[in-house]
Parts: C-alpha cells; structure tokens; sequence
C-alpha cells in the first residue's frame, strides 16, 4: 500500500515552515519515527531554501511541488521536488573541501547539498523542459 502526499507552496521561505508541518503529519500517519521525521524535513528546508534563494532570476511568485510517496510494502519514501527555477543540479556539486578542518576554519555554508546526500538512499535528478525534478529516496528502517 502506498499514501501520497502532494504540497503546493510558492517562492517564499515563510512557506517551508507549513510544508514542514504537512510532512510531520503525513510521517506521523504512516508511524515514521521522530528521527526520520527530523531527517526528512531537513533535507526538505535546505533544498527548497536554495530553490527559493538561487533558484529564479526574478521576483515574481513560482511554484515549487513537493510530492511524497510511502510505500509500506518497501518500507521506503520518496519525495520529489519540482520547480520552474534555473537549472540546478545538486549531483554535480562536489564534496566540500573545508569539511575536515576545524570547525573554526571552516566558512558558512556550503555543506547543506553534502548532508542531503549523505541523508538519503539515493538522489536522481533531471531537467524536463524549464523544470528542475530532484528524486530522493530513502529507506524508513535505517
């Protein structure tokens, strides 16, 4: 059996906070544990904060869907992300390379494409027409 998910939310950082929400209660529906929840939505607020940040070259609204699938026969999530934004493939960003130095040393930023890779089972993306579609999957026992 799977359960869907489907959020609609524009180029504003204020909307992360109710997807954050929606994403908690459709987890909480499917007994995900609280560690996945956290996981999952952090992955989820540091790549809509970059599409909504880097993403688009103007400041008209966009819209940016998120849809999510859990199969319990898998045991396993997936969210896709869908924006109109400017191309931008997170796979192509190498490893930082400020990441062994102490922590002193080390910029802000830069390592939030690091960790979302890092977060999950496996990450697809692909360019269809003006659109940017980024596929995490990850497993909900490990």
């Amino acid at each position: 059996m799977e359960n869907n998910l489907v959020i609609k939310m524009k180029n504003d950082l204020a909307e992360i906070s109710r997807s954050n929400v929606l994403i908690e209660e459709f987890c909480e529906e499917n007994k995900l544990s609280n560690k996945f929840i956290f996981t999952l939505n952090l992955t989820l607020d540091e790549l809509v904060t970059n599409i909504i940040s880097y993403g688009f070259e103007d400041d008209e609204e966009h819209e940016i869907l998120i849809s999510i699938t859990f199969s319990n026969e898998k045991q396993e999530l997936t969210m896709q992300i869908e924006d109109e934004g400017v191309y931008f493939n997170p796979l192509n960003i190498s490893k930082p390379n400020h990441i062994d130095k102490p922590m002193e040393k080390k910029p802000i930023g830069g390592l939030g494409i690091h960790l979302v890779k890092k977060f999950v089972d496996n990450v697809h993306y692909e360019r269809r027409g003006n659109r940017n579609i980024l596929t995490l999957t990850k497993k909900t026992n490990n």
